[in-house]
């Protein structure tokens, strides 16, 4: 929305806020907010680390029923243990992913109240899609095994899924509140509608990458990037940066450019 905001006010959103005070207009600061928020993408691990970590957590219990059965350097016998464990786990959560009351025309129908957005097509649309999800995430384990820990754009899209997932949930359960509270009720049905109807798009777009994608083709131009294949490419381009080390080498003690030792206080 920030980056969208300095679209917006074009020029306007480029300049700084005591540029416009200066100049005689209100001074908005599109540009320093685009700025202030670009560091929720970075801070605390990037978002790409940040997808990996979620996904890891994602199919953690996998990893603990069957890890030992796809671990190709335990025994027979550990895979035997193994496997005995994950046919119990997996006989009673399999079943919990054919059917469910996403599948039913009635459910959810209190997100369907008289006068109001129908919300609650969008909450079973959720439920069958958060149990597909568990369904490819099973497959994928069942494909991959140990190296779907290398998959990480399929591991992301997965993440961007049940993101998406969790928020037209939360979008439809706010608008209930408001509606229940008699808080612009209406107004956040209708705007709730219009968010899951965007997201379910998304999602769709999601699931089918899911399988159909150029994953493997990257991973080729990756390894030629890294082995500098392609820095023909980079002839003639002017480098604007300065002399130095990428990343400065990290030694303990006090900085080399405080000569003075300050008493604690």
């Amino acid at each position: 929305m920030a980056d969208e905001l300095v679209q917006i006010r074009g020029g306007r959103g480029f300049e700084t806020a005591e540029s416009l005070a200066a100049r005689g207009e209100r001074a908005v600061p599109a540009e320093q907010i685009l700025r202030d928020l670009r560091i929720n993408r970075i801070f605390e691990g990037s978002t790409e680390i940040m997808h990996l970590l979620i996904a890891r957590e994602a199919v953690d219990a996998h990893l603990k029923v069957a890890g030992d059965l796809i671990d190709p350097d335990k025994t027979l016998s550990d895979k035997a243990k193994a496997g005995a464990r994950a046919g119990g786990f997996y006989a009673r959560w399999l079943p919990k992913l054919v059917a469910g009351p996403g599948q039913l025309p009635r459910s959810y129908a209190e997100f369907h109240p008289p006068g109001h957005a129908d919300l609650s097509g969008h909450l079973r649309y959720v439920e069958r899609g958060a149990r597909k999800l568990a369904r490819s995430t099973f497959y994928a384990m069942s494909r991959w095994q140990g190296k779907m820990e290398t998959k990480q754009g399929f591991l992301g899209r997965v993440v961007d899924i049940g993101a998406e997932l969790f928020a037209m949930s939360a979008a439809c359960v706010r608008a209930e509140l408001l509606r229940t509270t008699e808080d612009h009720g209406r107004e956040a049905y209708q705007l709730a509608d219009v968010f899951c109807r965007q997201s379910r798009i998304r999602v769709e777009e999601l699931f089918a990458r899911l399988w159909t994608n150029t994953d493997d083709l990257d991973r080729k131009v990756v390894r030629g990037v890294l082995s500098g294949t392609y820095t023909w490419l980079e002839e003639g381009i002017i480098d604007p940066s300065g002399e130095g080390a990428w990343i400065a080498e990290a030694a303990p003690g006090p900085s080399k450019r405080d000569n003075v030792h300050r008493p604690i206080r």
